[in-house]
């Protein structure tokens, strides 16, 4: 019998619709057609109201893509800032987080947590701050996604850790630290 070399299986391009809940997918996919993230080195998965989301940490595309306004719904472009926060660029994250807090929806929360955890301070300091003025609705959502992620929180929370011990001279106590703010409102919240 001859033997044939294996031949590795052909990258499957990153389905960005994934990152959403199954109603808001059919919406993702015609806005995100063509764009091309080029590659996702890292994904993670959520629960969110039931449903199992793959979430890309880090996406490669032109990000004209995010701030292409013209003919877009607000859906639509809720959904392009919530792909903001996983471009590779820290400006981009956290002007996308931004408009995000300024117009937050319910099924925007897997995409707030996770900044949660991120290096840049500039990006996590709007979020905690923006936690406890949030509307009864996301409150509810932010308590209940944490009650479903409890080792996704933990994550959160370390990284949060590690990053203040980065930033410690200008936040000398951990408790005062964004993300650990940030981490500790959101259990308190879950806790109920």
């Amino acid at each position: 019998m001859p033997r044939t070399a294996k031949v590795p299986a052909a990258p499957r391009p990153l389905d960005l619709s994934l990152a959403f809940p199954a109603a808001l997918r059919p919406t993702v996919t015609a806005l995100s057609a063509g764009w091309d993230p080029d590659r996702d080195l890292y994904s993670y998965s959520v629960t969110f109201e039931g449903e199992q989301l793959t979430i890309p940490s880090r996406v490669y595309f032109d990000l004209n893509l995010i701030w292409q306004h013209q003919g877009r719904s607000q859906l639509q472009q809720g959904i392009a800032w919530c792909l903001g926060t996983c471009h590779h660029s820290g400006y981009t994250r956290e002007e996308s987080v931004r408009h995000i807090l300024a117009a937050p929806q319910p099924w925007m929360v897997p995409f707030i947590v996770q900044l949660i955890g991120d290096y840049v301070v500039e990006i996590v300091q709007p979020i905690a701050d923006a936690l406890p003025t949030l509307a009864p609705d996301m409150q509810h959502a932010l308590a209940a996604f944490v009650r479903d992620n409890p080792r996704y929180l933990n994550t959160v929370d370390s990284r949060t850790i590690s990053y203040w011990m980065y930033y410690m001279p200008t936040y000398p106590a951990r408790a005062g630290y964004p993300g650990v703010r940030a981490v500790n409102y959101l259990r308190a919240l879950a806790a109920g």
